[in-house]
């Protein structure tokens, strides 16, 4: 199981407190360090069980500075950008084999986990 996840981010922390807490072994994803390639990204969107938009932190700066509106961009556009503004991409986000969990809730963790 890997895990897209920022230090900074208190959702990824708890999601790291618990997983550490249950003994599951992951990997952390490091996103910001390490960037994600489009084609991560595009994995991501694609495995995800819902409509790709969920994944994007629509409200974060980032978009405002570039003077764009994420909810008119296409999926490959999308992609384009997180590639290049990882930040906007949503967190903690489990990939769990062919699975891709939004584990920022008790309900997010406990699918992790299990």
């Amino acid at each position: 199981m890997r895990v897209i996840y920022n230090p900074s981010c208190s959702k990824c922390r708890a999601l790291d407190k618990a997983l550490e807490s249950h003994g599951v072994d992951w990997e952390k994803v490091e996103y910001l360090n390490t960037g994600l390639t489009p084609e991560m990204i595009t994995n991501i969107f694609d495995e995800y069980d819902g409509n790709w938009r969920n994944l994007v932190r629509d409200k974060e700066r980032v978009f405002q500075e570039e003077g764009l509106n994420p909810m008119a961009m296409s999926k490959s556009e999308m992609v384009a950008f997180l590639a290049k503004h990882p930040i906007a991409i949503q967190r903690p986000l489990v990939i769990k084999g062919k699975k891709i969990i939004i584990a920022r809730d008790e309900n997010g963790i406990k699918e992790a986990i299990y």
